[in-house]
């Protein structure tokens, strides 16, 4: 494993922010940059996963109550704009 930096340069207002506030939150300081680190990473993610589920959603095989479905909705659209073009 890599050596882990021990000196980040952080700005001093954001400094002073980050520990108020983990004072205000009764964490230490290296906690709250912990958590604040993880849900950077988690929301980095996230549209990632979300586009890998939608497309798992859309890989699956349409099963008969679905299909009947569709068939109705095309059919429906077919009425509705059959004489439009």
């Amino acid at each position: 494993m890599s050596e882990l930096p021990t000196d980040i340069p952080i700005n001093t207002e954001l400094m002073q922010d980050t520990k108020a506030l983990a004072q205000k939150l009764n964490i230490s300081w290296g906690k709250l940059v912990t958590l604040a680190l993880n849900d950077f990473v988690r929301r980095h993610n996230r549209p990632q996963r979300l586009t890998e589920q939608i497309n798992a959603a859309y890989t699956d095989n349409l099963d008969s109550h679905e299909m009947a479905v569709l068939r109705g909705m095309a059919s429906t659209h077919r009425r509705l704009v059959e004489n439009e073009w």
